[in-house]
Parts: structure tokens; sequence; C-alpha cells
């Protein structure tokens, strides 16, 4: 596995991984790797099958938990350490999410119902995850109406608000992409 990574001016890197070891068992998966990734540029991890890419992100996503290493992000909402966070932690105050290499999308509903059904954590405790959504009680019609704002934003960010109504699977591989990217980045817990 190969670290990709064009440096910066010397600003603080986004991503700092540090001496990342995980071990499942007897098995070595990841073997003392580190990397910076600077902010604003593509860092690409390359490697053959096997080379542990997958469970390099498993490991920043909180899928895993390290059997060494230190995984810093510095973002512009602070600083975290994520080896030491849970994996939800990780992505509601890390706001670290991610997607998958096989598209995972609700293809029998629209496009902007897929980016409203990411956000259904936010949609359930809003509706005191009882039958309160069903009848608008509470704070659940306000948590509906940004649902459907937030949706409306990322479909314009990725550029698919033309195909709102279009149903998932009837959209391109490349537009099935930006929805799924759309999807990771709706599901977090803060407004665009």
């Amino acid at each position: 596995m190969s670290v990709v990574a064009h440096h910066d001016n010397g600003a603080p890197p986004l991503l700092q991984v540090e001496h990342l070891t995980m071990r499942f068992g007897g098995l070595v998966a990841i073997d003392d790797v580190s990397f910076a990734a600077p902010p604003a540029l593509i860092t690409a991890i390359i490697g053959p099958n096997g080379a542990g890419k997958t469970t390099v992100f498993n490991c920043l996503t909180g899928f895993y938990k390290p059997t060494v290493g230190r995984l810093t992000l510095n973002a512009s909402h602070g600083a975290f350490l994520l080896e030491q966070l849970d994996g939800f932690r990780i992505a509601q105050q890390a706001r670290v999410a991610r997607t998958f290499q096989n598209i995972r999308l609700f293809a029998g509903m629209s496009t902007l119902e897929n980016l409203i059904v990411a956000q259904h954590n936010k949609l359930m405790r809003a509706s005191g995850y009882s039958v309160g959504g069903l009848f608008g009680i509470g704070g659940y019609q306000h948590a509906e109406r940004q649902a459907v704002e937030i949706a409306r934003h990322w479909l314009e960010r990725t550029g698919l608000t033309a195909k709102a109504d279009w149903l998932a699977g009837s959209l391109p591989y490349g537009d099935q992409r930006r929805l799924e990217i759309a999807r990771a980045i709706s599901s977090r817990r803060w407004s665009p």
C-alpha cells in the first residue's frame, strides 16, 4: 500500500495518521502506516487487493479500533483524535462520513427521498421516537422541512437538482455515485 499526497505550504495537515497498525489475532492487516493529508488537496491510498486500504478507512471511521496508532483530524470545527472516539461520535462530532464501493441507494425511491432518508436519525429524534411524525406533532414538521432543505442544498451542490424526482435506480452510474456522496454528507447532524 502506498499513500500519495501533495504537500502544501506548511499548513497543518487535515488528517495525520501516525504508526497505524491493525491486527486481527495473528493477522497483521496494517503494519505501521503513517501519512499526512493536507487540507484542500487530494490524497490517495493505493495498492493491490489485500494491501489494507479498506482497513485504513475502517479505522478512520471508527468501524475498527486500531491496535496501535494515532489518527488526528484537524478540521475547521476542532481537532479530534479519531482512535479515541466511538464510531458514532466520529460521525457526529468529527463530521467524518464515508461511502462504499458498492452503491447502496434505495433504488425505488427518488433522488430527493434518498437524501431525506439519510437524515432519519434527526427525524426520529424530532418525532420523539414514536408516532409523532405521523401526526406532525412536536418539532417533527420543522425537522422535516429542514431535512428537505438540506436535501435540496446537496442536490444543488452535486448537480442533481434536475433529477430530484428521478428514481435513484434509474440514474446513470456517475449520478448514483454523486448521490451516494450527497447521502453520506446529508446524514450529518449539522446544516449546510
